[in-house]
């Protein structure tokens, strides 16, 4: 992994491939001195200066109601910034200590645009302290002085660019430990007079080993740069895919069942034509049904295809209203039809649907029987 350290400033340019940092002074010398590792990821350090942090207890319960959108208006005391125009992290450790870091959305374009010349792939983009080694205990702080800038570590993920030290120990704790690295003799001074010699240890400053920089929960970069996170957007849209995926395979479920209905129903009355025609003994078979029907219907000359093409169109208004063809007769005249429907006026609408169809439509003599009405129908 290639690590780059952004200067502040008209600070000089760092980068490293493992322990120890190289300084470039501008830009154009740090693409230069990096070109053997172009299109190479490279994990990005930028000034702690432009990020709040805040550290606090919450308990879990809480924690989980505030949600996102609840907790970073916790920062919105610290900050000057609206907490809307700024991009707001967290991280949440058991059992209940959470720390949480802002950074204007301004300051994130500049630095993805100053970044955008330099011929690399940009892996994280993450606060400047992290180059520090993490604090072995709570009372221990991590201070060194790296390529001109002085960074104070307290925590695993709290840290900050340090301008006046002595000022910053006014405020801390008198118990504390402090691990030291390349400080000037000044400096060391404001430490001496705040600190035992118990109190302080010097350490070889190496640049630490980030476990997994892209899932870092300071990692400001977009979750679009990154090749494993993905966006609400599409996950938005994956979302409203499955759900018609979901809602076709349901209305394709219903519509097959009711054509299959249809398609038994349709059977079933063919069942009963053919054994009216031909007797309750007569094997009923497909062949024998296809068959059966076909010399039926070859008694017209014509009755090959006009026929066939006629009861197709005849067949499904019949169904509608649930009137039964006792007898079927095609000659060159029409289609003659003995219908049995349950009362005349079904015969009645029937006639008028059918006339509305383009049929030239004739009803005979309609006599009633035990269960309805029996008509004779003429069709063109």
């Amino acid at each position: 992994m290639l690590y780059l350290w952004m200067p502040e400033a008209n600070g000089v340019w760092q980068w490293s491939k493992g322990e120890f940092w190289n300084t470039a002074a501008t830009l154009e010398q740090l693409i230069q001195d990096i070109q053997a590792y172009h299109g190479e990821e490279a994990t990005v350090f930028f000034p702690s200066r432009h990020v709040q942090i805040l550290q606090q207890t919450l308990p879990k319960s809480q924690y989980k109601k505030m949600g996102n959108d609840g907790i970073k208006y916790l920062l919105e005391e610290y900050v000057v910034l609206p907490v809307d125009t700024m991009k707001v992290l967290h991280h949440f450790q058991q059992p209940d200590q959470i720390s949480i870091l802002g950074i204007a959305n301004s300051t994130v374009e500049t630095l993805q645009h100053a970044l955008n010349l330099i011929p690399v792939k940009l892996a994280a983009l993450l606060p400047d302290f992290l180059v520090l080694p993490v604090p072995e205990h709570a009372q221990q702080r991590v201070i060194a002085q790296i390529g001109g800038h002085l960074l104070v570590r307290e925590a695993e993920y709290i840290g900050q660019s340090v301008d006046d030290l002595s000022l910053y120990l006014d405020f801390q704790p008198k118990d504390l430990e402090y691990q030291v690295s390349n400080l000037s003799p000044e400096q060391m001074s404001s430490l001496e007079a705040v600190a035992t010699r118990e109190q302080l240890n010097s350490f070889q400053y190496t640049l630490p080993m980030l476990k997994k920089p892209k899932q870092h929960p300071f990692n400001i970069l977009p979750k679009g740069k990154s090749d494993h996170t993905v966006s609400g957007y599409w996950k938005a849209c994956a979302a409203v895919f499955l759900g018609i995926l979901v809602l076709q395979f349901t209305y394709d479920a219903v519509r097959w069942y009711q054509y299959k209905k249809v398609a038994n129903t349709t059977a079933m009355q063919a069942i009963d034509q053919f054994k009216y025609w031909f007797g309750q003994n007569y094997p009923v078979t497909e062949q024998n049904i296809k068959s059966q029907f076909e010399a039926q219907l070859r008694q017209s000359q014509t009755a090959d295809t006009q026929a066939l093409q006629l009861i197709s169109r005849v067949g499904p208004v019949l169904m509608q209203n649930q009137i039964v063809a006792q007898r079927v007769n095609y000659d060159p005249s029409g289609l003659s039809l003995q219908l049995q429907s349950n009362s005349s006026e079904s015969l009645n609408t029937l006639t008028k649907q059918l006339g509305q169809q383009g049929f030239k439509v004739e009803l005979g003599n309609i006599q009633a029987n035990g269960t309805g009405a029996v008509g004779l129908v003429k069709i063109q």
